[in-house]
């Protein structure tokens, strides 16, 4: 187990709009306001996007569409990049479709169908991902 004690700073509301992407709009936010590490939660809609599921026997996304669905829950974590020093955004997120049913996984992308309301909490120090050997992925590295 690897730990770190964190403080919060601020909380900051996003709003994205229809026609926004998700991932590239809140990695665009947290370079403008110099984040460099935090954890938000959304609700909101989506048009269209994909989800993924890391197979793990493969070292690979698989990733499954998506079209009009309500954002039940979704959640994330903001680090830097320790190697290229660019944020990471790793979220993941649960979606309900039009028949009922919830499905979910790692949100590999997503366009807004009406809004996604975002609150995201700033913390420090900074927290890097560093690129675990074993599993070929970039995974939080507390006490960096």
């Amino acid at each position: 187990m690897k730990t770190m004690i964190m403080e919060q700073q601020k909380v900051h509301m996003i709003k994205l709009e229809k026609g926004d992407e998700v991932l590239s709009s809140i990695i665009h936010y947290v370079k403008e306001q110099k984040i460099t590490g935090g954890f938000l939660t959304a609700i909101g809609a989506l048009e269209k996007g994909k989800y993924g599921y890391f197979d793990v026997g493969k070292k690979k996304y698989l990733n499954t569409p998506f079209d009009e669905v309500e954002v039940i829950a979704c959640t994330g974590n903001i680090a830097i990049n320790k190697d290229t020093k660019e944020p990471i955004a790793h979220i993941h997120i649960i979606v309900g479709e039009k028949d009922g049913k919830a499905v979910g996984g790692h949100l590999v992308e997503g366009i807004v169908s009406v809004t996604l309301e975002i609150y995201l909490v700033e913390t420090r120090p900074a927290i890097f991902r560093t690129k675990d050997k074993e599993m070929e992925l970039y995974l939080l590295n507390p006490k960096n």
